[in-house]
């Protein structure tokens, strides 16, 4: 993860789990880009330290809080739509 850290914060969390519940590999998708997100490819993580929306896989998005200084990204929202991706 190139030393960047993953924070969910409650709601976010609540869902990793409704998913993880539902469809285990949506859970896996999900999980795989939450720890794959770091500064390597600009996106969603560059320089700049402010909120922004990522696609995590068809069906989840995430509202992210990127802090550059502290190697930290606060997941701060995620939305699940269940039934979108079948």
């Amino acid at each position: 993860m190139s030393g960047w850290r993953i924070w969910l914060q409650d709601q976010p969390a609540h869902t990793m789990v409704a998913i993880s519940k539902a469809d285990d590999i949506l859970f896996a998708l999900v999980t795989a880009s939450l720890v794959l997100l770091d500064d390597q490819a600009g996106t969603p993580v560059d320089e700049w330290g402010d909120l922004r929306n990522v696609v995590l896989a068809p069906s989840v998005t995430a509202e992210v809080f990127v802090n550059p200084d502290e190697r930290t990204i606060d997941v701060v929202r995620l939305v699940w739509l269940p039934g979108f991706d079948n």
